[in-house]
């Protein structure tokens, strides 16, 4: 199956004030729709270094929470939460043995849930105490690889992927914070996941076999595998009013567009090298892809798929999430490892959290 491909110029962006892209008199000059264009392209306003072992991040209220699980250099798992707007160091909570590589909020409770990949359990965490309990599968063979979370608000359940063959969904209740069940995800190795309550649907990327499944809550069954038509496909975005999912393709460098009305891959959209992190900005219709290799973000237009932007971000961008009340954008970037052989070094470009203004 062959789709269209498309996608603008992928050349990094150095950035410089607005006024020094043109001169003041010809940027009040330019006609309505450059202007336009000016207005929509997005800026980094902050960037920080913040603790050793950056993975992802998720608002809650004013805050933004982000997961730290430690380096050779720096030991320590961590929760930081950070000014939301300033990126100001508020708080940070011991993880203790779990250390917290995906997270995501009960934005109705201020439950916070991690995915403890190396200790196989998942973290609740309550943001108000900072108390930490755990949840496990005492039938698990060995320690699960749970990789992506995400909360169904309206009906108070939580579910993570497990990346491992075959794999599987697990279900948290968030009233009682237990394992309500798991679910078989239906193909090899799933990463991303999103869920559609509207549709009482769980979409997972099956980074194995490189397709979506589609899996109906009401019966735990995947009723539909669709295709992504890239390679190594990681992690999605879900665009719910568009009917669309955006799926970032490590191995042929590109993102996939899923017609959910079609059940099928629709478009594939060039990126930058290694693409990973995936968010939606519904309000700007705009894609923001989080390239690893290349260093950069990539910002796609949602209508035309071109490339509005590159923007250098620093080493390894790992995560990308979108503030559904703000609108604002963070990126968490990971560390390079030091060659082996070769005395451990801070990386100064690595662990940084970025804030987007799109």
């Amino acid at each position: 199956m062959s789709v269209p491909a498309s996608g603008g110029s992928n050349r990094p962006r150095t950035f410089r004030p607005v006024f020094a892209l043109a001169g003041f008199v010809a940027l009040f000059a330019t006609a309505a729709s450059v202007a336009y264009a000016v207005q929509r392209a997005p800026s980094v306003e902050h960037q920080v270094k913040v603790h050793a072992g950056l993975y992802e991040s998720h608002t809650y209220q004013n805050s933004l929470w982000v997961t730290a699980v430690g380096s050779s250099l720096i030991s320590g798992a961590r929760l930081v939460e950070l000014d939301a707007r300033t990126l100001e160091e508020k708080r940070v909570i011991d993880m203790g043995d779990a250390a917290a590589f995906g997270v995501t909020v009960n934005r109705n409770t201020g439950m916070a849930y991690t995915t403890n990949t190396r200790a196989g359990n998942i973290g609740v965490v309550n943001l108000r105490s900072g108390e930490i309990r755990t949840i496990s599968d005492p039938d698990a063979d060995g320690n699960p690889h749970l990789y992506g979370i995400v909360v169904d608000h309206d009906n108070n359940m939580i579910y993570a992927s497990v990346a491992q063959t075959p794999g599987e969904v697990w279900v948290i209740d968030g009233a009682t914070n237990t394992l309500d069940r798991i679910i078989d995800a239906g193909g090899s190795r799933p990463t991303g996941i999103v869920v559609d309550g509207a549709a009482n649907r769980l979409y997972v990327a099956n980074m194995g076999d490189d397709f979506i499944s589609v899996i109906d809550l009401g019966s735990d069954r995947v009723i539909d595998r669709i295709p992504t038509v890239g390679g190594r496909s990681t992690r999605l975005a879900h665009d719910a009013a568009g009917g669309r999912l955006f799926v970032g393709n490590q191995a042929s460098n590109d993102l996939s567009v899923i017609d959910l009305k079609q059940m099928r891959a629709v478009r594939r959209v060039a990126t930058g090298e290694q693409p990973v992190g995936v968010a939606y900005h519904p309000v700007n219709n705009q894609i923001f892809v989080a390239n690893r290799g290349s260093g950069t973000v990539s910002v796609i237009d949602g209508e035309t798929y071109e490339t509005i932007d590159e923007l250098e971000i620093g080493t390894f961008p790992n995560d990308i999430h979108v503030d559904e009340t703000t609108g604002m954008v963070y990126v968490t970037n990971k560390s390079a490892r030091t060659p082996r052989g070769e005395e451990p070094t801070i990386d100064p470009r690595g662990d940084m959290v970025t804030l987007i203004s799109p």
